[in-house]
């Protein structure tokens, strides 16, 4: 049952008023009131409104799938904050998770960086879906890579400048060794609500730390507000830096990001790079490979496009149809 408020968050909210929408016109406007979710625990969604309180909210029946970062409408029903309205999205970013059902991960972004690290090795792969889903709803995005003074001359990071030139994509080279490159990634994120996304282990949580030092506080602020003990990245949770200055959504790492949600039309967006030459090839149902008349495999001879990423494209495809 989600906690009840007290005398504190009562006076927060006294004098908050909402806008009214269609669906909730037999609302008295006087007792909406609007708030942005920073996290999920169980049953009930972690709310703030706009003086940074923290609510534990039951959710109405009948609602769609709601997840960190939207923002939602609610009210007070025997002194228990519940859910009652979704406020439409302006984004979002989702996977498909295990038996083929669509995982949202979070919403409403401002920019979205894909975190590597000499370890684990990175996914070139995975970075690819990653851009194939972020591409769909045009949100900016970046790539950090973080342990930068780990790396040496076993690691091959070369596939990083297929992306600058497919995408014209942002990189930022971290290391918790040397400050001026995280003030470079600070910089980056005062202002937008962004989200660290990519492997485990790569040292997402560690960033975030670092981007917000009061950390501790804030998740201490969630625990109290659940009563269920100290919070940990298992589930995606949003966190302010300091002054408010901006927003870092902390998702947990995944070994995998699937697409299959997504139409052919949209993979094909995410390869930039490979689609006009596909479109230049003789025959329409080209497979890429030795074929007569192919423009792909002409621009690798000219190398004006990268072999890794015409297998990833290759591969990705045949997985999709």
């Amino acid at each position: 049952m989600a906690r009840r408020l007290t005398k504190k968050q009562h006076e927060r909210i006294s004098n908050k008023k909402v806008e009214q929408i269609d669906a909730l016109k037999n609302f008295d406007p006087d007792s909406l009131f609007k708030g942005r979710v920073i996290a999920q625990h169980g049953p009930h969604l972690m709310i703030e409104d706009d003086a940074y309180q923290i609510y534990q909210a039951n959710i109405r029946q009948n609602l769609e799938t709601i997840v960190c970062g939207d923002y939602v409408y609610f009210t007070f029903e025997n002194n228990l904050p519940v859910v009652l309205q979704l406020i439409p999205r302006h984004n979002e970013l989702a996977r498909v998770s295990y038996g083929q059902r669509k995982k949202l991960i979070a919403a409403n972004l401002d920019q979205i960086f894909i975190v590597i690290a000499p370890k684990p090795e990175p996914s070139p792969s995975l970075i690819d879906r990653y851009l194939i889903a972020i591409r769909e709803f045009n949100i900016p995005m970046g790539i950090i890579v973080n342990k930068a003074d780990m790396i040496d001359e076993s690691n091959d990071f070369s596939f990083i400048e297929d992306y600058q030139k497919a995408f014209d994509i942002k990189v930022i080279l971290t290391s918790q060794d040397h400050p001026e490159s995280l003030k470079q990634l600070h910089n980056e994120l005062v202002g937008k609500t962004s989200i660290f996304v990519g492997q485990s282990g790569v040292g997402k949580s560690s960033l975030t730390n670092k981007m917000i030092p009061e950390l501790s506080l804030q998740t201490q602020r969630i625990s109290a507000t659940t009563g269920l003990g100290n919070h940990t990245t298992s589930a995606t949770t949003l966190y302010h830096m300091p002054d408010h200055q901006g927003s870092l959504i902390d998702s947990p790492g995944v070994r995998s990001f699937n697409i299959d949600h997504l139409t052919l039309n949209s993979i094909q967006n995410g390869f930039p790079d490979i689609m006009p030459f596909v479109l230049q090839c003789k025959f329409s149902n080209c497979r890429h490979l030795q074929d007569p008349g192919c423009a792909v495999q002409t621009a690798l001879d000219d190398n004006l496009i990268s072999e890794r990423r015409v297998q990833s494209f290759l591969q990705i495809m045949q997985t999709a149809l």
